[in-house]
């Protein structure tokens, strides 16, 4: 008993010592907040592309409508899910992340048209639009196992009219948890005795 809580209090030590790592902020539509990050199939930078509302950010001056509890930007620039590669739908854009991550809070835009989406890699991370709403943004927190890519796949099928111009979802920032390697090592090195010990103690 005392060398399983010998085992416990190292677990601890370990969580406490393991270096943090800082949250991934990509803001999609400026050359900075892309910079260090693998884009593909997103499209072109919104409003300036193309015009349009955007919830807010086409405006003169521009704004951010934005729901409760969402952070406010402050670029006012985006980017769109489009690839047709995918066919007439869905469409999905990739973002590869230097490391693993296991978290990601999507700031994305909810307008007129169906704006749902999922994450292909996290089963079950799906968003559902209301497209009966004005355009606002919101965020949309998603978790599933590490994975350093992240697919985003549009779920508006068929694509609304304006597809062609404007993309089907818009996205304008993207936050990220990252596994931090080295403690996430260790502690799986822990793990593994802790189970090898028990292991033991129940065959004598």
């Amino acid at each position: 008993m005392k060398t399983f809580v010998t085992i416990c209090a190292l677990v601890v030590l370990v969580l406490a010592a393991s270096p943090a790592v800082a949250t991934y902020v990509v803001d999609l539509g400026t050359p900075a907040g892309e910079a260090g990050y693998v884009l593909i199939d997103w499209g072109p930078v919104q409003p300036p592309a193309s015009g349009g509302n955007w919830g807010g950010f086409g405006l003169i001056p521009p704004q951010d409508i934005m729901a409760p509890g969402t952070a406010p930007t402050a670029d006012f620039l985006c980017r769109t899910v489009m690839d047709p590669v995918f066919g007439p739908a869905p469409f999905a854009a990739v973002i590869g992340f230097p490391v693993p991550v296991y978290s990601a809070t999507i700031r994305h835009l909810d307008g007129i048209a169906n704006d749902s989406f999922m994450i292909l890699e996290w089963p079950g991370s799906i968003y559902i639009s209301n497209p009966a709403t004005n355009e606002y943004w919101l965020q949309t927190t998603f978790t599933g196992l590490p994975t350093p890519i992240l697919t985003i796949v549009s779920l508006g099928v068929p694509p609304w009219p304006g597809f062609p111009t404007y993309g089907q979802l818009g996205i304008d920032r993207i936050e990220a948890e990252p596994i931090p390697a080295p403690g996430a090592i260790l502690l799986g090195g822990i793990g593994v005795g802790l189970v090898g010990w028990l292991r033991r103690r129940r065959t004598l």
